[in-house]
């Protein structure tokens, strides 16, 4: 790409549609610009890592390899179960234990730490290294090992975006942030993974494995009060604070409920929380020695608790879930935990959903990046997304038009004999659609399904087609290929705006006052994003051709991310024309 060889700017902000080739582009002109430089691919998921290397292989890169954390390639795990449940922190200490264990005969992991010796071949996928195994070298260590001497590592940003696996990840390769190529796709998630992965969560699943430390290790007594007598004042905190519903809650209502359950000044209960913290610790050093997961649930209540005390720093809210029961501390401002994408020597941010641009680079806190658009023609050749004018999902009016609503869905089912997924706005209008009489082969995603139920749907739909509806914010929505006819229409059951729950309110007022664009950022730019990641499931390439229903009224709004838009007054037969022509 021109745009790569000629910029000078540190970071680049690339939007560009599926199919059009972005992955293999934009990693051949970074490595031809930059020989010298190590480059780290970043993707969303782990299989999305595995497309990377094909992309390298077509182009003729060599040293190119996967990194993947011990969760994922620990061959001990059959042994230890728990790695795959631990933190980074917790796998690394346990792994060293098991290591440790096992150099002084008690048993642990057998499994070498050295080797292999060289490459095996010039592109080391996932299975490369786990197959090492057999030969008695550990597939974890074998990374490590060869990491030094790879020109392009591919990995997920769950992997990288944590600051404790980062450090030591640039140590494994023998550079810092500064001498490194980052390339990130489908970059438009990173400011919400990176929310996500520091929220913290105070739960009654917590506190029950807090008790059940307690069965194991004993009810210790702190200060003359017994460890049991802290886990019931805090439980009853809890309901206390949840019990006025989904809200905002300050560190000063919670202090208030804390100074009520434990009959203690907010100190002394500070105080106390430290001890139960230093039980924690003594409980994971116990675990440690033991050869198991060095995790304590009560260490991590007693740091949260306290937490939940103090005054927040930056931009942070505690929320009030009833409906989850749960007490949870949520970053609202990612760019500081972000700001590494500044120190690399480059970044490079792909995505077909990346605008607006502002937002992105607003949220990851980028510091005048290069833009670009690529323009697609396949696009304006083989997708035509249609609007309705007489039904929204609007809240103040949905539920005049919901048998509106209702009455499209099932035209749309049973008169387009298309392959189709319908994307609805929420499960609850999943469920309500769902009780329409319709003729017609229907799937439907579960809410709670898990990955192997809902990969069983996806190969049943993928083999025998109808109609299959999803949630627009779910699984399918994003990351899921449906090429060809396996799925040509896609019907939006309205602008899938974030309910206004404490959540999005918080995050439109931090929008709000630090970049004068709330309504914008926490609406409509979501809505946007929903929009297009879910049409992309049936265009993946400039081959694919397909149409779109958005079942909205306010699709007009979203003309601009949207130019191939048309107001419909028959939808059976305009998309039954167009996907003819």
């Amino acid at each position: 790409m021109d745009q790569i060889q000629g910029s000078e700017k540190q970071s680049m902000l690339i939007e560009s549609s599926t199919g059009s080739g972005k992955t293999a582009a934009v990693l051949f002109a970074v490595a031809s610009r930059f020989p010298e430089r190590k480059i780290v691919f970043l993707t969303r998921t782990n299989s999305q890592v595995e497309n990377v290397l094909r992309e390298a292989k077509k182009i003729g890169l060599e040293n190119v390899m996967t990194f993947f954390g011990r969760g994922e390639m620990c061959l001990y795990k059959k042994e230890a179960p728990d790695m795959a449940q631990g933190t980074p922190e917790e796998q690394s200490s346990y792994c060293r234990a098991l290591v440790e264990r096992y150099s002084r005969g008690l048993g642990g992991c057998h499994f070498r730490t050295d080797g292999p010796e060289g490459w095996r071949t010039g592109i080391m996928s996932q299975p490369d290294f786990l197959v090492l195994g057999d030969e008695g070298i550990c597939p974890y260590f074998a990374q490590k090992n060869l990491a030094p001497y790879a020109k392009v590592i591919a990995t997920s940003y769950s992997f990288f975006l944590n600051p404790f696996v980062r450090k030591r990840f640039l140590e494994w390769m023998g550079t810092d942030m500064g001498e490194v190529v980052i390339i990130a796709d489908e970059a438009h998630n990173i400011p919400d993974l990176a929310r996500n992965m520091f929220q913290v969560k105070m739960d009654h699943s917590l506190i029950n494995a807090c008790r059940r430390e307690v069965e194991q290790f004993g009810d210790l007594q702190l200060n003359q009060i017994s460890t049991s007598f802290i886990l019931d004042s805090l439980e009853e905190a809890l309901e206390s604070l949840l019990s006025e519903g989904d809200r905002i809650v300050t560190q000063y209502e919670v202090s208030e409920a804390y100074m009520e359950t434990f009959r203690m000044r907010s100190n002394e209960i500070k105080n106390l929380l430290s001890l139960l913290a230093n039980f924690g610790l003594s409980i994971k050093e116990s675990r440690e020695n033991e050869g198991k997961l060095p995790r304590s649930h009560i260490f991590n209540l007693a740091v949260l608790s306290m937490k939940l005390m103090e005054e927040q720093d930056g931009y942070s809210v505690i929320i009030a879930h009833s409906g989850e029961q749960s007490l949870v501390l949520m970053n609202l401002e990612t760019y500081e935990l972000l700001d590494f994408f500044n120190e690399s020597f480059r970044s490079y941010f792909m995505s077909g959903t990346l605008s607006p641009f502002s937002k992105f680079v607003d949220e990851v806190g980028l510091r005048e990046p290069h833009n670009v658009t690529v323009k697609t023609d396949y696009l304006e050749r083989n997708l035509r997304v249609f609007f309705v004018k007489d039904v929204t999902s609007k809240f103040t009016l949905k539920n005049e038009t919901a048998e509106k609503m209702r009455f499209y869905v099932r035209k749309i089912v049973e008169n387009i004999g298309r392959n189709k997924i319908i994307f609805c706005t929420s499960y609850e209008q999943l469920s309500s659609l769902l009780e329409t009489e319709m003729h017609g082969k229907i799937y439907f995603e579960r809410k709670g399904m898990g990955n192997e139920e809902f990969q069983r749907l996806l190969s049943e739909f993928r083999s025998k087609g109808g109609n299959l509806f999803a949630v627009i914010s779910g699984r399918l929505s994003e990351g899921v290929d449906l090429p060809g006819r396996v799925a040509e229409v896609a019907v939006i059951t309205g602008i899938p705006y974030p309910p206004p729950n404490p959540e999005t309110s918080a995050l439109e007022l931090f929008y709000e006052m630090k970049f004068k664009k709330g309504w914008e950022y926490a609406y409509e730019a979501v809505a946007s994003t929903r929009i297009r990641q879910a049409i992309g499931r049936i265009i993946r390439g400039p081959d694919d051709r397909g149409a779109a229903i958005i079942l909205d009224s306010r699709a007009r709004k979203f003309r601009n991310v949207l130019p191939n838009l048309y107001l419909s007054d028959d939808l059976i037969s305009d998309v039954e024309s167009f996907l003819s022509q």
